[in-house]
């Protein structure tokens, strides 16, 4: 009798079935790229398996002292085995696309991700500038102005026996007359900037524009 096993035939072909239903699984929602990657290799695996099974019964079909039973049914494994491979291999070209869309969506998702984490951390100080900053200006110019106003005092007073000229509220504030290692400090009436925090025609908040000489 002639022997018809072909070297673990049907059940090598057959057990692509599980492996095609993990490939359309790949194109459905919710496939990961992780998974389409490993199953990337899975099938170019098995492409080169179905390849060397359908040279091996190729060549039994082809052997002259093989009888005809047995030709018969190695030409038919030879052909299911070919398209087999072209199958997985158009498979593999697929996956190849769907990997590349999915790590787009995934690296989509992380940007979105980072986006709305930062952007929310933006509209959290947004509203905390929008509260603090418009009442800081107001303290920080009234202030300001009282100091610019007695400095002017300061400056106009006429020293009594033995007493040197006042130095002026910040330098007595900051101490060491406002001089640090021989260096004198950026003054704060002087060097400050305060930009107006709404729309105006004045830059700054602070320091004041300069008057208009009097005509």
């Amino acid at each position: 009798m002639a022997d018809l096993k072909l070297v673990d035939s049907t059940d090598t072909i057959d057990s692509t079935a599980d492996l095609e239903s993990r490939i359309a699984a790949a194109f459905a929602d919710g496939a990961e790229s992780t998974t389409v990657a490993a199953l990337i290799k899975e099938t170019e695996h098995a492409a080169h398996v179905a390849e060397l099974l359908a040279e091996r019964y190729r060549t039994r079909a082809l052997d002259p002292v093989q009888p005809k039973t047995v030709v018969t049914v190695a030409r038919r494994l030879a052909a299911d085995s070919e398209f087999a491979r072209d199958r997985l291999r158009s498979c593999t070209a697929r996956l190849g696309d769907r990997l590349t869309e999915l790590l787009a969506a995934e690296e989509n998702q992380r940007r979105r991700a980072i986006w709305d984490r930062v952007t929310a951390q933006r509209d959290v100080l947004a509203a905390e500038l929008r509260d603090v900053y418009p009442a800081c200006v107001l303290t920080l110019t009234d202030l300001l102005a009282r100091i610019e106003a007695n400095n002017r005092d300061c400056a106009s007073l006429l020293p009594p026996s033995g007493m040197g000229r006042p130095l002026d509220a910040e330098r007595v504030a900051r101490g060491s007359g406002g001089v640090v290692n021989g260096v004198e400090m950026l003054s704060i009436v002087r060097d400050v900037r305060l930009p107006a925090f709404e729309r105006s025609p004045e830059p700054y908040a602070w320091p004041p524009p300069p008057k208009p000489w009097a005509t």
